[in-house]
């Protein structure tokens, strides 16, 4: 019992420390996003961007620190050591839980560029991290029923168009695309 005790205050204590990196994160990024909403000139948009990353690049840093003091993980991975920074990547991964985000963050940190992965529209609207998601180009998608499509078939094809919509933004510096399946 008092194990179950103590897992559960360090898992609290974990998600608390987690949510305050996110807030202190967000609010840092929170005056960059407003200078790329009304920025003008695509080279301060890309400048933004680039910062935007730098931040959020920290912000993942903070989670995995977090998680090494809080949960002493044992990780047995094999990663390609020819990985590249500098290059783009489509990582592909199945998804099991809200875990696997920062898992996949946390192996792959420093070895590839930023990670971004599509995200339903719906969770624009997460508070705090729908704003970092949307200044940081990560993908919305809209997912229809093939029960929709049948009715609304001129909606066929838009997760594909927006996907091509960022891959033409994501062509300007090295990214990383996770496809959750």
């Amino acid at each position: 019992m008092l194990k179950f005790i103590s897992l559960t205050i360090r898992g609290v204590a974990a998600s608390l420390l987690i949510a305050l990196n996110t807030v202190f994160w967000v609010a840092l990024l929170s005056p960059v996003i407003l200078l790329r909403l009304v920025s003008f000139t695509p080279s301060l948009r890309h400048w933004c961007s680039l910062v935007l990353i730098a931040f959020a690049s920290q912000w993942v840093e903070g989670n995995s620190l977090i998680s090494r003091i809080m949960t002493h993980t044992q990780w047995d991975v094999e990663a390609p050591a020819n990985l590249d920074p500098q290059a783009s990547y489509l990582v592909i991964s199945n998804h099991r839980s809200w875990t696997d985000i920062f898992v996949l963050q946390h192996i792959f940190k420093g070895r590839i560029p930023f990670l971004k992965f599509f995200l339903k529209k719906e969770l624009i609207w997460v508070p705090f991290l729908g704003l970092a998601w949307w200044a940081l180009d990560f993908p919305f998608m809209k997912r229809y029923s093939q029960e929709f499509l049948e009715k609304h078939p001129k909606l066929r094809g838009q997760d594909m168009a927006t996907a091509r919509k960022h891959c033409e933004r994501f062509k300007r510096y090295p990214v990383s695309v996770i496809n959750f399946f």
